[in-house]
């Protein structure tokens, strides 16, 4: 055990205050770090809370901003649906007016075609009997 004694007599002479102001030196250093390690990670965990809270607001106003825009949505396809609808009965109107007057032209034209087919038989029938007539007096002329 001397040798131990005679080192720490070496050490002793050349630095005995040395030691003990490097000691006090590196624990303030160390208590100082301690403090700045510690204030950031105070910052950290706050800085932390923070981008989550804020996270959290965006996220919220996110899906307000959605459902308003799925609400604005739906109520312009329910707009344009009604206008659609409004706008294809019109539509529909105007075909069946143009379908009555179709409807009403066929009428007019097979009234038309009725009067005509009468008279054309009329004619054919006053056709048929001159012919008749006049056969029978070809018939009769040739027998006498």
């Amino acid at each position: 055990m001397a040798p131990q004694a005679g080192a720490s007599d070496q050490s002793d002479e050349g630095g005995s205050h040395t030691d003990p102001e490097l000691k006090a030196y590196l624990d303030g250093m160390r208590q100082d770090l301690t403090q700045q390690m510690e204030g950031v990670r105070q910052d950290l965990s706050q800085q932390i809370v923070e981008t989550r809270q804020h996270g959290e607001q965006l996220n919220q106003e996110t899906r307000q901003h959605v459902e308003q825009l799925n609400q604005d949505t739906r109520r312009d396809l329910m707009a344009h649906a009604e206008q659609l609808n409004r706008e294809t009965g019109v539509l529909i109107e105007d075909v069946r007016h143009q379908v009555q007057l179709v409807a009403e032209g066929v009428m007019t034209v097979n009234e038309k075609l009725d009067r005509f087919h009468d008279e054309v038989e009329a004619q054919i029938f006053g056709l048929d009997k001159r012919v008749m007539r006049l056969e029978a007096q070809r018939r009769s002329g040739s027998d006498a």
